[in-house]
């Protein structure tokens, strides 16, 4: 274990040179710098997580020391990146054997994060697929599950949910059944409190749905938000307004921020412009509360 650490954190230390690198030839003299309002955060009782899809390119262990780094404590883990550059065959989900989930907490812990959700996950086509998937999300003390299920799956997936003790989130994503707000509010109004949503709020801006409209149809339904990052002026604002709107239910839960957009420096640097836009308004709705 000592010397897969070593070589571990070797192959970090050469992804970030690699990277820093990349940065200065690109005219970049500086890393982007996250400022992330941790006090603020803890005032309205959320937390901020990074989604590990951002960081594609990278395996787990690799992302793991840039979040670090960047000051995240909390990430969305995703099923199918690989485990660590000695390990990239091995990928994320339920089949990873126990040795390769016990490399993975022990390097959580030694950079102090933790997974509280994983997402997006397809749970298969029976019950024993989608106990497996909580077997695996268990073992990693996982609290959401971000998915978007088929509706006859829902009954089943709400035993296991309480089962398990672990939430089952589903996403407002482009193409699901679950598109719409009323959609899912169908869908979870007779589940119990562990089938909820995860609130991507620039999907239902595109959608052409208010978003606030959509949280309060949706109160006491949410479980995680997508804050996703956006250049559109009119879905920024309509984010803001979401989370205040939030921040008026005394919603308490997690905030997944992520970005889709360029690669080594560039996806920093816009991961960073998303982190910071998002801190900037706990910051004041942090600032208003009582």
């Amino acid at each position: 274990m000592v010397d897969m650490r070593h070589s571990i954190m070797a192959a970090l230390a050469l992804t970030m040179s690699c990277m820093m690198a990349h940065a200065a030839d690109d005219g970049a003299t500086t890393p982007p710098v996250f400022h992330i309002d941790h006090p603020g955060l803890k005032k309205l009782s959320w937390q901020l997580l990074c989604q590990a899809s951002t960081f594609r390119d990278l395996t787990v262990m690799e992302m793991l020391d840039v979040l670090h780094t960047n000051g995240f404590h909390h990430i969305e883990l995703s099923p199918g990146q690989s485990l660590s550059p000695d390990h990239k065959e091995i990928k994320i989900g339920p089949d990873m054997a126990p040795a390769y989930l016990d490399m993975l907490s022990v390097r959580l812990k030694d950079v102090h994060l933790d997974i509280v959700s994983y997402g997006v996950v397809d749970f298969g086509h029976s019950e024993a697929d989608a106990r497996k998937v909580f077997e695996f999300a268990k073992g990693l003390k996982v609290k959401n599950i971000v998915a978007t299920p088929p509706r006859d799956s829902l009954e089943m997936l709400d035993k296991l949910a309480n089962e398990y003790q672990i939430n089952v989130a589903i996403l407002n994503q482009p193409g699901s059944p679950y598109t719409d707000s009323d959609a899912l509010f169908q869908a979870t109004k007779e589940r119990s409190t562990r089938i909820g949503v995860c609130a991507d709020i620039a999907e239902w801006h595109r959608a052409g749905q208010d978003p606030v409209d959509c949280i309060r149809k949706l109160k006491g339904r949410i479980l995680e938000v997508y804050p996703k990052d956006s250049s559109n002026p009119q879905e920024t604002a309509a984010v803001s307004d979401a989370l205040k709107e939030l921040a008026q239910q005394q919603f308490k839960g997690p905030f997944c921020v992520q970005t889709e957009k360029g690669s080594g420096p560039e996806l920093l640097k816009n991961l960073a412009a998303a982190v910071n836009s998002f801190s900037d308004v706990v910051t004041k709705l942090a600032a208003a509360l009582q």
